[in-house]
């Protein structure tokens, strides 16, 4: 729970939740509005299963859009569910590319710290040190 509470601070830092939360009208609207259009698929839940099934592209076929307006909102469904997928997906590497960055300098900062103080390090220090760069292969 912890992890999504973060992945969601992330969403909303970036205003991304902007697009999740018109995602989510889009889909709602569409849901109400196709079982108007498409005698195939009779209520809001079938819609909803049927717009679902059609954005993530795995496509079952128990319901299937047959009018130009119920296709249309199929497509465009479709392609923002694509977009808020890919817009998710960026920001999780995104930021995970920042956390590492981060990490990286934390550690090189201290390894630099450790290196301006050599004269003052023990022989079991030292030791420690030369170990650390031997496993990080930081000069090789």
């Amino acid at each position: 729970m912890k992890r999504l509470r973060l992945l969601w601070n992330i969403v909303r830092i970036t205003s991304a939740d902007y697009v999740f939360y018109g995602f989510l009208a889009v889909l709602a609207a569409a849901g109400f509005a196709l079982p108007r259009f498409e005698s195939g698929i009779p209520t809001f839940g079938d819609a909803l299963w049927y717009l679902f099934v059609s954005f993530t592209t795995i496509g079952f076929g128990d319901f299937s859009a047959v009018t130009t307006a119920g296709r249309l909102v199929t497509v465009a469904v479709s392609l923002y569910g694509i977009l808020v997928v890919a817009l998710l997906t960026g920001i999780i590497v995104g930021f995970y590319n920042e956390l590492l960055k981060v990490r990286s300098n934390t550690s090189l900062n201290e390894f630099v710290a450790e290196l301006e103080h050599l004269p003052d390090l023990s022989r079991e220090e030292l030791l420690a040190l030369a170990e650390k760069v031997r496993k990080r292969h930081i000069l090789r």
